[in-house]
């Protein structure tokens, strides 16, 4: 009973959170097949790194313990591994969409693309290791995924519209996974200081996921990509846009 009720919240966590960002998006309306892309991507990255990781580190997860070296090296490259699968097929599928088009988009997709990793792993690993495992999860790790991805999402669509550099979004990639790898060795130590350490950074990661969607959206606002802000008039035509619509009624184009 305890570990349905444990997978249960997984999956309510994961659907609330969805919703949370699909509904609190003002800007164009976003395709429901491209919105379930991004999930497939993340829950395709569980596979990819699955595969990876067991060649690679599968021996720290033993449960033993282990040298710091070892456990700091495993630690790295499960966040290289996982950043990477989780972020990398969606940035390619989806940078010149047309509908890639708002600064809230870098957040949504990509925290999307890290449910889709992050709930079917939660669900592996309560399975293989019971409810208690489970539950600890529950409370460690349910946006953990989304966070690390959406901050990859985020300076990914600044480089699309702000003209931001390849360098700033590779920068922001390996803080991605330094975060990740920090929160890794923390947990691989077994030392309490240590997994203090990984749940700062679970708790820092969740809560800059909501202020990076929210600074995402005002940003939208002021650059007229939202259906509230300073899009009086179409940049386009000219044409007065009162009811401040994303796409000019005369024109067609972006307002």
């Amino acid at each position: 009973m305890a570990l349905l009720l444990v997978l249960l919240f997984f999956f309510l966590a994961a659907i609330g959170f969805a919703l949370f960002l699909i509904r609190r998006d003002r800007g164009e309306r976003e395709p429901a097949t491209a919105l379930w892309a991004a999930f497939g991507f993340g829950a395709l990255g569980v596979v990819i790194a699955s595969g990876l990781e067991f060649f690679l580190v599968q021996d720290v997860f033993d449960g033993g313990i282990h040298p710091i070296g070892q456990l700091a090296v495993a630690a790295i490259t499960v966040g290289v591994v996982e950043e990477l699968a989780k972020a990398l097929p969606l940035m390619l599928f989806i940078f010149r969409k047309r509908y890639f088009n708002e600064h809230t988009d870098g957040v949504l997709y990509f925290a999307l693309a890290g449910l889709g990793f992050g709930l079917p792993e939660n669900i592996l690993y309560t399975l293989q290791l019971g409810a208690g495992t489970g539950f600890l999860r529950l409370i460690m790790t349910p946006l953990f995924h989304a966070a690390t991805t959406a901050l990859i999402g985020y300076m990914l669509i600044k480089v699309k519209l702000d003209k931001a550099s390849f360098g700033s979004l590779a920068g922001m990639v390996l803080l991605s996974i330094g975060l990740h790898a920090l929160y890794d060795f923390g947990l691989l130590s077994h030392r309490p200081l240590l997994v203090l350490v990984s749940l700062m950074v679970t708790l820092g990661l969740t809560a800059s996921l909501f202020i990076l969607y929210f600074r995402a959206r005002s940003v939208d606002e002021t650059q007229g990509l939202s259906i509230v802000g300073n899009n009086s008039f179409c940049r386009t035509c000219g044409h007065p846009n009162p009811k401040h619509k994303l796409y000019c009624s005369q024109c067609g184009n972006h307002a």
